[in-house]
């Protein structure tokens, strides 16, 4: 049997390993992405106590008895997680999932929605009343994504993404949909436009704008390949 020929350089690709060498330098270790997600999940947890102790809606004890609550509670903690874990497996390059799992998350979290339209619309609610509840909402749901989100993307970032806007996008996905799943224990509120509104349009927006920071944050491991 011959030799294995060896790869044909360009003057392009050779330049390109020239500058990798010259700025290679020794870097720790990339935790596990179960490792890094245990840590973040215990972060959320915190958060969760954090809500617990700042006050849960009053009827939720009730709530934890009603199955169709149950399974939606159940779908948005499923979708948070899912996406976290594939957020995190997009820092390493070769262990990116496929696209159909990267869909999971935001079908999980369409059916929650979906869910949602069992509940009436009220049309005797004054527009500032509407208006004033419902951005205390939307306020309480970035704020309860924001440490979970800036984790996440510290965590990304450490690693090699290398499609910057995606992985931004999901662990944006991962920090609000947890968040969304904590508004549902705190908020009193089972109203289809209040939910649509100020609970699913914060969720939509900050994972879209997820998306920009990691296009903008994230592609360091992209310019610099193609540099």
């Amino acid at each position: 049997m011959g030799d294995t020929p060896s790869p044909v350089l360009t003057p392009r690709r050779r330049a390109l390993v020239q500058r990798l060498q010259a700025e290679a330098a020794p870097v720790r270790r990339l935790w596990a992405p179960t490792a890094r997600f245990g840590l973040w999940l215990a972060l959320v947890a915190m958060v969760g106590g954090v809500v617990g102790l700042s006050g849960v809606r009053p009827d939720l004890t009730q709530q934890l008895h009603e199955p169709v609550y149950l399974l939606e509670t159940a779908l948005l903690a499923g979708a948070g997680l899912a996406a976290a874990m594939l957020a995190l497996q997009e820092a390493i390059p070769g262990r990116a999932a496929r696209r159909l799992e990267r869909i999971v998350p935001f079908a999980l979290v369409l059916v929650a929605a979906v869910l949602w339209f069992r509940h009436p619309m009220r049309g005797d609610v004054a527009v500032s009343q509407f208006i004033a509840t419902g951005l205390g909402c939307a306020a309480s749901t970035v704020g309860l994504a924001a440490l979970p989100w800036c984790a996440l993307l510290i965590a990304v970032r450490r690693g090699a993404p290398l499609a910057p806007a995606r992985a931004g996008a999901l662990l944006g996905a991962a920090a609000f949909f947890m968040a969304a799943l904590l508004m549902r224990a705190r908020c009193p509120l089972d109203e289809r436009l209040h939910l649509f509104v100020w609970h699913a349009l914060p969720v939509t927006g900050g994972t879209v704008l997820s998306a920009v920071v990691g296009l903008a944050w994230l592609r360091r491991w992209r310019a610099r390949a193609s540099r």
